[in-house]
């Protein structure tokens, strides 16, 4: 395929970098704070600062604080923006080239512990590099028509089906099996109009 850089198209994902920036600016300070609090406790014998007293906290907050900070340098590198070519039917994932066809996964995620909050996309390969889109920002729809569009047209060119269970071969259980998983016609779905908030996947 010829790297023509006139027909990538990047898809850029303002709402879930601010979606993410929310997230965090409330997690990792509560990771920082609980992980500096744990200096004070032990499962058994004597907790840190029993053992090595005051210089105990700055060294568990300067720890947590550099593991906070790597946590939010990962998020950024899997979230960086992917880019489609829908003339070459192709798309581009963290430096990655796809044709359409090998897209084989896709599942809606919560973007925090439940999806009052949000709700993502997230497609690609089920052995490989997936990218993630922000549908829904707490209960507001955020693709635009451009966005929407580019992304239909991944789906469309997809093979993207639910996992299939030993135990279920036909797959006709699949939903149930494989929770938040999608066929090629439910992400179709969820692109087109996402579930409200509580609601079941399609």
């Amino acid at each position: 395929m010829s790297d023509d850089a006139g027909t990538w198209v990047e898809f850029a994902d303002a709402p879930k970098q601010r979606a993410f920036l929310r997230v965090m600016r409330t997690a990792l300070p509560i990771m920082v704070l609980v992980g500096t609090a744990s200096a004070f406790f032990s499962k058994s014998g004597e907790s840190p600062f029993q053992t090595w007293g005051l210089i105990t906290v700055p060294i568990w907050f300067v720890g947590w604080s550099t593991a906070a900070a790597i946590t939010w340098n990962v998020v950024l590198r899997l979230s960086r923006p992917f880019a489609v070519d829908v003339t070459g039917r192709r798309l581009r994932i963290r430096g990655r080239v796809l044709a359409f066809e090998q897209v084989d996964s896709a599942e809606l995620v919560p973007l925090s512990n439940d999806d009052a909050s949000g709700l993502l996309l997230r497609f690609g390969q089920k052995r490989g590099r997936k990218a993630s889109v922000l549908l829904r920002d707490r209960a507001e729809h955020v693709l635009d028509d451009e966005r929407r569009e580019l992304l239909l047209a991944v789906v469309r060119g997809s093979r993207i089906a639910r996992p299939v269970s030993p135990h279920d071969p036909t797959g006709a259980f699949g939903r149930y099996n494989f929770p938040g998983t999608l066929d090629r016609e439910g992400a179709e779905q969820v692109v087109l109009q996402p579930p409200a908030p509580g609601e079941h996947a399609p």
